[in-house]
This record gives structure tokens, C-alpha cells and sequence, in this order.
């Protein structure tokens, strides 16, 4: 997950927003039906109310959508071209688009609930005002959890609430204390991917990865959270070892009391979903992503009302219900740039995927078939290194791991690859510039992405690169 595109700035409100949020609701709604309850022809509904929803928002279109549509046209044209079904290749990467987008969607709307809950809220202040001594373990935990709910929006939650803290402070210390706070929640947040089946990246490993073990993923990458949690600290104590060995003696004022309500409220909060999701997935069937994104419509209206209870049962579903018509009117068409950026992200990456011949691959990768770590290190790279150049992971892994799955006798099993990529994917966003943390931290922060990526995290990068690809040689690869 997660995981949403910061939207264009040229990217203006249309008198098309009504249509725009219904095509999308009609999107969620038809790969529900497909994904959930079996129903193929729903698939071509979702590709058909998709394709509605991009001519309805040409004109709310920035300049890196139209660069995506022009690619994804060119990528349609090719297949007419050069593949003997093109038809069947468009549907696939339409089927990924369609699914892409309802994950997003649904998960933008569990953030529009989280974004009016109290229990959120004290939970993000009482992380910022930790003593120096803690504050980094607790910035980085309170943005991976935080991040569960609300995915990038932890960071437009504790971002401005840094600032203001260190605003307030010592100017003195200020740069270095909003350096240490940002860049713990830069790392903190991103380990999200690793593990939750609540991020894009677990869903499209899953979606695209036959064979991979999901329970083997998610426990190493709840492996590596912690073992990542240990880098990051570990860095940040001896990049300012000097610095707080000065200021050993300042006496400084007592820690707020741990708002207790607000943890509980949060951890019910999350146990609540986790349920729905196992009702869900017990009582049809499914996969668990399925599963997710069928049961956080039905949560974010509960939840909703249980913020608005104090008005009576009645008055709070009806408030529930509309604050949804609010999410499918105006939240959704907010979101239809990242929603487009994502979705035609991945439709790019299946189709380039599908036309690459498995042959070609195959020659490509021969000559480490003897050396595989050396395999998981270069897809390691490769993901975090294309994003310097602000080319988009979703890409880079789609086409990796579409292409990749194809090749016969490929050194690395599937759950080996999803890791190696899913890695690669969390390295990118706090390395580089172009990353959706760093575009969203660099405006709040009026700093350049440069100096939050490479200046601030760019020893962590590699240290966390170096560890990760020792863990994985250790437990996948001896």
C-alpha cells in the first residue's frame, strides 16, 4: 500500500465531479462483484465504467496523467500491432487498472473516516511531544501504524505537527530536531509495504505472483519492520551520538501522559477492521485483499457512525451515510489523479510485461541462474535506482515481477521475488526526490526532496539496503 501519487498541481475542479465519482463508485462496485463473489462478466462492466471515468476527467488531467495516457495508448496500439490477442492483452492490464483503482479507492475512504477521528488525532499529537530520548522509536512505530489507517495521510497528519513543535522550540535546534523527527517517520512509515495486505505492493504481489506462499511474505516482512526499526534508530543515534552527549545535562521538562483512551480507541479501531476482513473472507471464500476491500466499505460506515453516536443510533447511521455519498461525490473526484496514476501505472506495466518475450528474459537472466543472490540484489536496485529518475515503482515492479514469473527455471522461487521487489518498492520511497513521501513532506516543509532523500536518509538507504539483502541470503537462499 498503499500506496497513492501526490495529484498535479494543474489539476483543477470540473463540473464533471458527480459523473466522474459515480463511474468510480460503478468501478469499486463491479470489481467487487468480480473479485468477491465470482462474477465474470463484471470485469468488463469495471474495464467499461474505467474507461468512462477516464473520458470524464481529460480535462482534470495534469501533465504526468496525459504522459501516462499517451504511453498506455501507444502500449494499446503496439499490441494491436504486434500480438496475435491484442483483445485479451488489453483486458488483463484493464483487469489490473480496475483492480489498482478500487484499492485505492477503498482505501481512501478508510482515511476519510480516520481523518475526523479524535483517538487518531491525540494518538499523532502525544507521538510529537516524546523527550529526545525516545522520540525517534516513537515517531517511526506511530507512522507504521498510524500509516495503517490512514497511508499517506500520516504523513499530512505528522508532518504539520513536527513543524509546529519545532517552530516552538529552540531555534537553535530546530533543524536538527525536525530532521530527526522527519526523517524517523519517513522510515517508520514506508514498512507498511513489507507486510500489511493493506498496501497496493502486498496486493499486487499477491495478484501477480502465482505460487508465492502470503504467509511466508507477510512474516518476513514483519521480520524486517523490526529489524529496520533497530537501523534507523541505531543511525540516528550515531549520526548525533556528538550532539547528545552536549546536551546530557539540560534538565528538560516530563513527557505527556500516554493518552490512553485514544491508544485503546486506536487499537479497537484496528481489531474492528481485522475482524470485518475475517468475516468477510470466512463467509465467501476469498482471498484476503478481496476480502479487505469488501469489508472497508461496510467498516468506514460503522465507523463514521460510531464517531457521531452521541446524536443516537439513528442520526449517527444517517450520518454515516452522508458522509459516503460525500466520499463517492467529492472524495472520490478529488482523488481521480492519483487513481488514474496508479491504475494506468499498473495497466502500463502489465502490458509492457505481457509483450516482453519469456525467451528474452530467460537469455537475460541465464548467466545468474549459479548466483541468485546476485539476482535479488540487482532487483533490489533496480526499483529504488528508477525512482531517482522519477520513474514510478509501480512500473518497475509490475513489469519485473509480470515478466519475471514468466521466465522457466527462474532461480529465485515466487515468494523470494515478491520479497526482493516489495523491498526495492519501500527503499524507493524514502531515497528518492520523486517519491510521494518526499513530494508531500517537501511541500509542507518548504525543503527540496533532495535534502530529505539523499541528504537526510541516504546513509539508511544503503545501510537497510545491505542488511535486507543479507536477510534474505541468510533465510531464502542458503
Amino acid at each position: 500500500m498503499s500506496t497513492a501519487a501526490a495529484p498535479s498541481p494543474s489539476i483543477q475542479p470540473s463540473p464533471a465531479s458527480p459523473f466522474i465519482g459515480l463511474a468510480l463508485l460503478t468501478v469499486v462496485l463491479a470489481t467487487l462483484a468480480e473479485r468477491a463473489l465470482h462474477i465474470g462478466p463484471a470485469q468488463y462492466v469495471a474495464a467499461a465504467a474505467y474507461l468512462v471515468f477516464i473520458l470524464a476527467g481529460l480535462s482534470r488531467l495534469g501533465r504526468r496523467e496525459w504522459i501516462l495516457l499517451t504511453v498506455a495508448l501507444s502500449l494499446v496500439v503496439l499490441a494491436v500491432l504486434l500480438r496475435d490477442d491484442p483483445a485479451a492483452t488489453v483486458i488483463r492490464g484493464l483487469d489490473t487498472a480496475t483492480f489498482m483503482a478500487t484499492f485505492l479507492l477503498t482505501l481512501g475512504m478508510l482515511r476519510d473516516a480516520a481523518a475526523t477521528s479524535p483517538s487518531i488525532r491525540d494518538c499523532g499529537i502525544y507521538l510529537t511531544q516524546q523527550p529526545p530520548g525516545r522520540r525517534y522509536l516513537a515517531l517511526h512505530t506511530g507512522a507504521h501504524l498510524l500509516g495503517l489507517l490512514l497511508n499517506f495521510g500520516v504523513l499530512n497528519l505528522l508532518g504539520p505537527m513536527i513543524r509546529r513543535g519545532v517552530e516552538s522550540g529552540d531555534p537553535a535546534l530546530a533543524e536538527i530536531r525536525e530532521q530527526r523527527q522527519i526523517s524517523a517517520i519517513m522510515r517508520g512509515f514506508p514498512t507498511i509495504l513489507l507486510w500489511s495486505p493493506a498496501t497496493i505492493t502486498q496486493a499486487l504481489m499477491i495478484s501477480l505472483l502465482p505460487g508465492l506462499q502470503v504467509a511466508v511474505l507477510v512474516s518476513l516482512g514483519l521480520v524486517l519492520t523490526f529489524i529496520l526499526l533497530f537501523v534507523g534508530w541505531a543511525e540516528d543515534r550515531i549520526r548525533w551520538h556528538k550532539f547528545q552527549r552536549s546536551r546530557a545535562n539540560i534538565i528538560r521538562p516530563a513527557p505527556p501522559p500516554a493518552p490512553w483512551k485514544a491508544i485503546l480507541g486506536m487499537l479497537a479501531i484496528c481489531a474492528g477492521l481485522t475482524a470485518s476482513v475475517a468475516v468477510v473472507k470466512l463467509a465467501l471464500d476469498i482471498p484476503i485483499v478481496p476480502a479487505l476491500i469488501t469489508a472497508i466499505p461496510c467498516f468506514v460506515l460503522l465507523w463514521i457512525a460510531r464517531q457521531n453516536m452521541a446524536l443516537g443510533a439513528r442520526h449517527a447511521l444517517a450520518a454515516g451515510g452522508q458522509r459516503l455519498k460525500r466520499i463517492v461525490t467529492v472524495s472520490f473526484p478529488a482523488a481521480s489523479p492519483e487513481t488514474f496514476t496508479l491504475s494506468s501505472s499498473g495497466f502500463i506495466g502489465v502490458m509492457i510485461a505481457t509483450m516482453l518475450p519469456p525467451e528474452l528474459l530467460g537469455a537475460m537472466i541465464s548467466p545468474l541462474q549459479p548466483y541468485p543472490v546476485l539476482l535479488v540484489c540487482l532487483l533490489m536496485l533496480a526499483v529504488p535506482l528508477a525512482a531517482q529518475f522519477a520513474f514510478n515503482p509501480i512500473i518497475s515492479v509490475v513489469v519485473l515481477a509480470a515478466a519475471l514469473i514468466r521466465v522457466p527455471d527462474l532461480p529465485i522461487d515466487p515468494t523470494t521475488l515478491g520479497l526482493a521487489l516489495t523491498v526495492g518498492w519501500m527503499l524507493a520511497l524514502p531515497s528518492s526526490p520523486f517519491s510521494i513521501p518526499c513530494l508531500i513532506l517537501s511541500r509542507l516543509l518548504n525543503r527540496p526532496g533532495s535534502q530529505l532523500s539523499w541528504n537526510w536518509n541516504g546513509v539508511y538507504t544503503l545501510a537497510a539496503f545491505t542488511t535486507i539483502l543479507i536477510f534474505i541470503w541468510l533465510t531464502r537462499l542458503l
